[in-house]
């Protein structure tokens, strides 16, 4: 685990860095807007690359903070701070008119880059699954109580017996094959056997034991020793005796022996330092920058991420309960130490208030009814004072009609208020909108009417005072802070055992009262109690279950087994090689406005950003994803990365799954919609999504029926989908096109994976290739790239582990590789020649995701009116 000295450090740093974040934001609420659209994208971008170096730290602060009540510090801190991330990031979309953006300029004043942007918690933020679900979805034992732990054990136990018992027996029948051989090769040498001593022996056989040969098993209770040369000496048990040697013979002997140990230990000498001198030239050039660091893709190394997370969060897990168990004993020592004091104390105080009320007005005031909390309000001193009281003596009571006017005049003020309130907002937003129409955002506004800034600064605050006696670095053992626990539950502890006070104190206060009657012969009239009503919960209408009498586990199997759900090998985004695009924010035109496309490694931060939703924290997430583009670009992989990411249930919805629920539909979204809310993180993934709205059905598309789930899709699937759930829905599409217009308002955010640019190109062929291939670094990949550049991903993957087969490997040493060869695959490998996609099949890709993204949109109107304009002026 981490060293708690550092994380206390970055804790501190941290905190430093958010009070000046807090400083800077509160200088920018006092800014009148800018004129200039350019210095608000300036702050804006600024302030993004600063939150989200913030919430980096955060995370890794949260994710190492073990102490309870720190914890939950942080995570406000790290939930407010990534919530304010994505609210800065529309923001900038909405001023870039675009899905992506660039703020090269912030990132070089920092000395960042565009991949120090990248927001990705797995797995340490991983949204939890309930105990007995996660038992269903993974055989963990992470996740087992001892006695799953025992039953698991003794099936592994099994599976290795089986293993053993299969291995002895192949060695067995390996034994009497190779004695076979040798009686063939000599009779007389190997059937000829001496026994020492004549011993009976008796023939058994074990039925759990596999027989290498049809006979029965012999147990010997002597050993047998067969007549060979070697064996003459230990029958006669006469010692070896070596034959006499020349001293000059075994001086030579030395000699030869010596020289060639010499020979030995030099070449390997050689070899070893080659291979130190050649780990540092390397180390050296990737400390330089003149090659890329790469790391040993271990096959464990997924799992032992998990591993190391779970361990925490054990720890976790175990200093919560302790918690709990604490905050229980305290309340327990409080209330059978405490209690009767307690109430001695309230009673004092509430009949000192008796007292000096009669002394001062001759008169008790009234009892705080249980509606408005009781007494409470005498120590916060919210009843009358004795002055006021007086005033209310001599006043005769209001009638009926009276205390109904004055309650239509409060009413009257109140609503006069709410409407001034309303009519101010009313104005200020108009003005926002007319100065946005005029590219003119209102920075102090934004920064002002963010709720997640105002946690930041509220929970700081709170921390600055709370803990300012608390030094947190002598706290190596994680405890939990006894006073604050004392505290919290002593307060809990006042209020109950008030109410329970007041009940009988109310009863000496009317016995007063009376008392007081009778002394100034007055009529006594009890005082009216006005108790809280209770609060009426509100009958929701119930969703009629079908499954009722199923249990999960049941559901789960069935939908396995009919092959909805889907088992995905563990991918991560790192396999998804790609680059961002470095030029776009040179390539600004005279409105500010980026003139060139995405760059795969931009669609993939925003796929990345769009799944932050789908962790432990409340942070606004799509419902639904499309993702477009031309065959082998890479977005299966993409489906398949982000439910391995997040240790999603991967539920396939694909018309060839679904059409043999034809005739049950209903009951088979109810049970799917059921699975993935209860195993959820879940994904519901639709294979060329645009089949479910076909224009034209195909004639080989008939069978399966590819538009049954299509009129389902935002009734049954997304109006289920709330926005706590952890599920979303990923569909792919190479022909978008196809389908008709309700296939666009299926997904909420359409995203189009481009065509390989340079830089992805450069470095699918660098990774790629150097993979499994030593001594690669020196090849030609620029000009690979460079030709080779418009093919896809999965194109070039494709070619090079194919062209760089096992076979080809072996021979690299003598025969180098050529890059005709890897041109050689496109154009005769296959059956017919690979060509890239065809510009006219992008052009017609970028015309469709243009009719369907929002921001597009904005840029075309956009773009039409600042037309209008100029042909105005003209």
């Amino acid at each position: 685990m981490m060293s708690f000295d550092l994380n206390h450090k970055l804790w501190v740093s941290t905190r430093k860095d958010i009070g000046q974040l807090i400083k800077k934001q509160n200088r920018l609420k006092k800014l009148e807007p800018p004129e200039q659209k350019a210095i608000s994208f300036k702050i804006f971008s600024e302030l993004y690359v600063l939150y989200v170096e913030l919430v980096n730290k955060l995370s890794f602060i949260y994710h190492n903070t073990f102490q309870v009540q720190k914890r939950a510090v942080v995570r406000v801190l790290v939930e407010s701070a990534t919530q304010q991330l994505m609210r800065l990031k529309e923001e900038l979309k909405g001023m870039e008119l675009s899905e992506y953006v660039y703020i090269d300029k912030a990132l070089v004043a920092r000395k960042l880059t565009p991949r120090d942007l990248i927001i990705w918690r797995s797995p340490q933020f991983l949204y939890r699954r309930p105990l007995d679900a996660q038992n269903i979805v993974a055989d963990n034992k992470l996740y087992m109580n001892n006695v799953e732990k025992e039953e698991k054990a003794a099936q592994d136990w099994v599976k290795v017996t089986e293993a053993v018992t299969l291995i002895q027996a192949h060695e067995r029948a390996r034994r009497a094959r190779v004695y076979m051989s040798n009686i063939k090769f000599d009779k007389n040498k190997f059937l000829k056997v001496m026994q020492r001593k004549k011993i009976n022996y008796k023939f058994t056989f074990k039925p759990d034991q596999a027989m290498s040969i049809p006979v029965k098993r012999t147990i010997f209770s002597a050993d047998f020793l067969k007549d060979f040369e070697s064996c003459e000496n230990l029958r006669a048990k006469m010692e070896i005796l070596e034959p006499s040697i020349d001293d000059d013979e075994v001086e030579r002997q030395n000699k030869r022996r010596d020289a060639a140990a010499r020979k030995i230990q030099s070449r390997w000498r050689g070899y070893r330092t080659r291979k130190i001198v050649k780990i540092r030239r390397r180390f050296k050039e990737e400390l330089y920058g003149m090659k890329k660091l790469r790391k040993l893709n271990r096959p464990d190394r997924a799992a032992n991420s998990v591993l190391e997370m779970y361990k925490k969060e054990m720890l976790k897990k175990k200093l919560d309960e302790e918690y709990v168990q604490l905050i229980t004993d305290e309340r327990t020592r409080i209330l059978q130490m405490r209690t009767p004091w307690m109430m001695e104390d309230i009673s004092d105080h509430i009949r000192h208030w008796f007292q000096d009320f009669y002394d001062k007005t001759g008169n008790f005031h009234p009892y705080p009814d249980p509606v408005k909390t009781g007494t409470i309000l005498v120590v916060i001193d919210e009843t009358m004072t004795p002055l006021e009281f007086q005033e209310t003596l001599g006043k005769k009571p209001m009638t009926k009609a009276e205390r109904q006017k004055l309650a239509e005049k409060k009413k009257a003020e109140k609503q006069k208020l709410k409407d001034k309130i309303r009519k101010q907002k009313m104005k200020d937003a108009k003005r926002r909108k007319k100065l946005k129409d005029a590219g003119i955002i209102d920075v102090a506004y934004e920064i002002t009417s963010s709720k997640a800034i105002a946690n930041i600064e509220e929970t700081m605050k709170q921390f600055s005072l709370d803990w300012r006696n608390i030094d947190e670095y002598l706290n190596k053992n994680h405890d939990p802070i006894k006073d604050w626990i004392t505290e919290e539950e002593l307060a809990k502890i006042h209020q109950e055992l008030r109410g329970l006070v007041d009940e009988y104190m109310r009863v000496e206060y009317e016995l007063l009262r009376e008392a007081l009657a009778k002394d100034t012969k007055t009529k006594y009239k009890a005082q009216k109690v006005r108790k809280a009503k209770p609060k009426k919960e509100k009958k929701k209408k119930k969703v009629k279950d079908m499954t009722a009498d199923r249990t999960l586990d049941s559901l789960y199997q069935e939908l396995k087994d009919e092959g909805i759900i889907e088992d995905v090998s563990h991918k991560d985004f790192d396999e998804f090689i790609t680059d961002f695009n470095f030029v776009a924010d040179d390539t600004r035109d005279e409105d500010g406005l980026t003139t060139l496309g995405p760059a795969k490694g931009d669609v993939k931060m925003i796929i990345q950003e769009s799944m932050l939703g789908m962790g432990e924290f409340d942070i606004e997430k799509p419902k639904s994803i499309l993702l477009i583009g031309p065959l082998n670009s890479g977005k299966r992989l993409i489906c398949n990365i982000i439910a391995s990411e997040l240790d999603a249930v991967f539920i396939n919805l694909s018309p060839e799954k679904v059409f043999k629920f034809a005739d049950r539909m209903k009951y088979f979204l109810h049970v799917v919609m059921k699975v993935a809310k209860a195993f959820q993180p879940a994904i519901l993934y639709i294979e060329e999504a645009h089949r479910l709205f076909l224009k034209k059905v195909p004639p080989e598309l008939k069978e399966i029926n590819p538009g049954l789930l299509g009129p389902s899709i935002s009734k049954a699937i997304l109006k289920n989908i709330k926005k706590s759930d952890k599920i979303v829905l990923l569909g792919t599409s190479n022909m978008p096109w196809s389908a008709k217009g309700k296939f666009k308002k299926a997904f909420q955010k359409v995203l189009l994976i481009p065509k390989c640019d340079y830089g992805t190109s450069f470095l699918l062929w660098l990774e790629l290739m150097t993979e499994n291939v030593e001594d690669m670094e020196e090849y030609a990949y620029s000009a690979l790239a460079r030709v080779l550049q418009a093919y896809n991903s999965g194109e070039i993957a494709q070619n090079i582990s194919q062209t760089l087969d096992v076979s080809r490997r072996m021979r690299l040493r003598n025969e180098a590789i050529d890059p005709n060869e890897f041109l050689e695959y496109f154009l005769s490998k296959n059956e017919e020649p690979t060509f890239p996609p065809d510009q006219k099949l992008m052009e017609k890709f970028d015309k469709w995701f243009g009719k369907s993204n929002k921001f597009l949109k904005l840029r075309r109107k956009f773009m039409a009116k600042k037309m209008a304009k100029d042909k105005k002026k003209k």
